[in-house]
């Protein structure tokens, strides 16, 4: 057998497992979020989103880009295990002293005294994860996502036992924290128990050397995509204000649990693979057009449908006193849709060894998406999220120039792979628009919820059966895969 069919073999068996960890984190941590958000308050979010905004960054430096390093390296994993280890422990908490002393000034940036007891209780999480990055990254890269799905499948349920008691107890935004805390110290514990692999006093300089010139770029690539992902939240929580930034960050979060549920599987799975094919460029190519068509057939009715539902579902699920979620759901939704059509382009970058091409390009984005996001900002939350709508959808153009000046791909290639989803697509929006308007107000369906799933139900329908009518091919390829993923 080659090494292409090996890996190819490898990846679909672990395929498997990497969409159980999703099917279990993706739905058990929905529902409890949504659970959540009805004891607590938009302000709560808020306040738990300014730490965060400190935390994500923060953990940019102290992994260092040694983890997807480990992943990619062709050298010995065990001797790089050990450099990315001891480097990790020593960069946490550094980092973390770092955050405990600077929390008075973010409480003070965003105005939110009660920001700053939260980040030093949750920078916490900063020296736990840092002592399980390794094992984690090992599992991945040998596509072992069995292990992980079983600690995914005990970690997920942890808010339950911990957040969830507490918010009804009145705990407030505690009960967020203890629970995100909870989750991350179990999840260590089971991946010490899980891996065979333990540190040993080694640190090879000359090996470091190349994972640190490798992590570097990774490093840059994480700021510059904080920057894109977190100046968002940025700048509403600061202009905005907590309550707003609460509205924002809890829509923005239900929209990628959604998209998670059926994207995620594919992603930790990628990388690995795409980087034991980096000798191999048209096998590498091939798969990730093959693997991008399958996400465009998920990515482009998902987001449509929660742009023409979204706001209906927000106040099904959260109720009225989360104003402006339908809005946030609906359009970040839609965003998310047609962004995520080239969201795997980093993937290919990275797996060829060029981080450097998503620092660049992220490092790019930030250049326009942040002048934009303040502008915007300054004519309140409607305008701010069809804004980072236009931005988003915008740096398609640049993705698609990278593939055809780095792997000669078709500048088309989103067209030519994609034609048939994006037609079978408008189908299924005019079918839910003539549903939603025009059927529904007639009829009168007794409860939201109910028009809300007939409205679903026959989109779907709609989008197969535009698709099994333009490429049936596709949905009987994308069907067999599947099989091989179910019973391999």
């Amino acid at each position: 057998m080659s090494i292409h069919e090996e890996v190819k073999k490898k990846a679909i068996n672990s395929l498997k497992w990497s969409i159980l960890v999703e099917i279990v984190n993706r739905t058990a941590t929905p529902v409890i979020f949504i659970i959540l958000a009805r004891l607590l308050t938009p302000a709560d979010f808020g306040i738990m989103a300014t730490a965060m905004i400190a935390i994500s960054f923060s953990q940019i430096f102290w992994d260092a880009g040694l983890s997807k390093a480990l992943v990619q390296t062709r050298e010995a994993p065990e001797d790089a295990a050990h450099i990315v280890f001891w480097t990790n422990i020593f960069l946490g908490v550094l980092i973390y002293f770092i955050l405990f002393a600077s929390a008075p000034a973010v409480a003070l940036f965003f105005n939110s005294p009660a920001s700053e007891p939260v980040l030093r209780v949750l920078g916490c999480q900063i020296v736990i994860a840092s002592f399980s990055s390794v094992q984690q990254a090992l599992f991945v890269r040998d596509l072992n996502f069995r292990i992980l799905f079983w600690i995914k499948l005990v970690t997920a349920f942890v808010p339950v036992l911990c957040s969830i008691p507490l918010a009804l107890s009145g705990y407030g935004v505690w009960a967020l924290v203890i629970g995100s805390l909870a989750g991350q110290i179990i999840n260590c514990l089971l991946l010490w128990r899980l891996s065979a692999w333990r540190p040993k006093f080694i640190y090879n300089k000359s090996l470091a050397d190349k994972l640190f010139a490798f992590g570097f770029w990774v490093v840059g690539e994480g700021i510059t995509i904080w920057l894109v992902l977190w100046g968002d939240n940025l700048i509403v929580g600061k202009f905005l204000g907590i309550h707003d930034l609460g509205v924002y960050r809890t829509g923005w979060m239900m929209v990628n649990f959604v998209f998670g549920i059926v994207l995620s599987p594919f992603i930790p799975v990628l990388y690995p693979t795409l980087s034991r094919l980096q000798d191999n460029i048209p096998a590498m190519i091939k798969i990730f057009l093959k693997v991008n068509r399958v996400i465009m057939a998920l990515v482009l009715p998902i987001g449509v449908g929660l742009f023409l539902v979204g706001s209906d579902a927000a106040f099904v699920f959260f109720g009225n006193k989360w104003q402006g979620l339908g809005l946030v759901l609906s359009v970040i939704g839609l965003t998310n849709g047609i962004t995520w059509t080239v969201g795997i382009n980093t993937e290919l970058y990275r797996s060829f060894g060029r981080p450097d091409v998503n620092t660049k390009l992220m490092f790019v984005a930030a250049l326009y998406y942040l002048p934009s996001y303040y502008i915007a900002a300054s004519f309140g939350l409607e305008i701010f999220v069809y804004a980072r709508l236009i931005v988003g959808t915008l740096g398609i153009l640049i993705h698609v120039y990278v593939c055809k000046k780095l792997f000669n791909i078709s500048p088309f290639y989103l067209w030519h792979e994609g034609k048939n989803i994006i037609f079978s697509t408008a189908a299924m929006a005019f079918s839910v628009i003539i549903i939603k308007w025009g059927i529904m107000p007639v009829v009168h369906i007794p409860h939201i919820f109910i028009s809300i799933m007939i409205i679903a139900g026959a989109g779907c329908l709609t989008y197969l059966g535009c698709l099994w009518y333009l490429d049936r091919p596709f949905i009987l390829e994308t069907r067999n895969l599947l099989k091989k993923v179910a019973f391999n």
